[in-house]
C-alpha cells in the first residue's frame, strides 16, 4: 500500500508509456461527484426496498413502481456533473488513443459518457437509457420527464436500461469487457468493493493474460487480492497524485 507512486504507474507515466490500458470503475468514483454508492456508507443497500426496486422480482412484480423509483433517480441524476477523476480518465482516452482498451464501469449513472469518454463498456446499463420489452430496442429517456412525469401507459411497454439484481449479462457488454481486460498490458480498478464479483474475475482475467492489476481504493477488499499494487486512497488521489 503506497500513497508515494512510482512515476510508472502515475498518470504521467500511464500518458508516456506505450502499454495497453483498460479501466474498471465502481460506485466509488461516482461518489465523487455526490452519488450514493449502494454498498457503502448510507448507500442503496441499506434499505430495503431500494434492494427490492431494483431486482428482477421488482421487473415481474411491480414494474411501474419499479420504473417510478428508476426515474427519481434518473431526475437526481440529470445535473450532477463529473467528478474530476471521470475527467482524467476521458483525458488519458483522448492522450493515449488505440492504446486505450476502454473504461468498464458497473455504474449505471452515464457520468463517464459525460466527461467525454468514448470507449465505455457500461456492464450494468445505463439510468439514462430504456429498453423496448418486446424488441429490446433501446433509446434515450425523454429529456422532458425530468420535468414531467410520464403516466404509466407512457411507461407499460418499456423498462430501465438497467441490470437488475438477479438478472444476467445477456444484454450487456460483458463479452467486450473481457476482451478489453484480457488484452491489456495495465488495469486500473477504480472505486469497485468487489463484493459482486465480477469486476475480480475480470481482475483475474488481466493478470492470467499477463497484466500489471493497480487496485485504486481507500478501503480494503476483494480486489486486494488480485491487485499487484494498491492505492489506499479515492480516485481524486490517485489522479492528484500522478503528476
Amino acid at each position: 500500500m503506497l500513497y508515494k507512486l512510482p512515476r510508472e504507474f502515475t498518470l504521467s507515466g500511464l500518458r508516456e508509456s506505450r502499454a495497453r490500458i483498460t479501466v474498471i470503475t465502481g460506485s466509488g468514483i461516482d461518489a465523487e461527484a455526490g452519488l450514493p454508492t449502494f454498498r457503502g456508507e448510507k448507500g442503496y443497500y441499506e434499505d430495503e426496498e431500494a434492494t427490492y426496486l431494483a431486482s428482477v422480482d421488482a421487473l415481474n412484480s411491480e414494474p411501474i413502481r419499479q420504473w417510478r423509483w428508476y426515474l427519481k433517480r434518473f431526475v437526481s441524476y440529470y445535473a450532477i456533473l463529473p467528478a474530476s477523476s471521470h475527467y482524467a480518465l476521458a483525458e488519458l482516452e483522448a492522450e493515449i488513443g488505440e492504446n486505450f482498451n476502454g473504461i468498464v464501469t458497473q455504474n449505471i449513472s452515464g457520468l463517464h459518457r459525460k466527461a467525454g469518454s468514448q470507449k465505455v463498456y457500461e456492464i450494468h446499463g445505463c439510468i439514462r437509457e430504456m429498453r423496448n420489452l418486446k424488441t429490446g430496442g433501446r433509446r434515450p429517456l425523454p429529456k422532458m420527464w425530468v420535468d414531467s412525469p410520464p403516466e404509466a401507459e407512457e411507461l407499460s411497454s418499456w423498462r430501465p436500461h438497467v441490470c437488475f439484481i438477479g438478472k444476467s449479462y445477456d444484454d450487456y457488454p460483458l463479452p467486450e469487457s473481457v476482451a478489453a481486460c484480457s488484452s491489456c498490458n495495465i488495469l486500473l480498478v477504480i472505486g469497485t468493493a468487489g463484493v459482486i464479483h465480477t469486476p475480480v474475475w475480470l481482475a483475474e482475467q488481466a493478470r492470467f493474460s499477463g497484466a500489471l492489476v493497480i487496485n485504486i481504493n481507500p478501503h480494503p477488499g476483494e480486489l486486494d487480492k488480485v491487485s499487484e499494487f494498491i492505492f489506499r486512497g479515492t480516485s481524486s488521489e490517485y489522479f492528484s497524485n500522478s503528476f
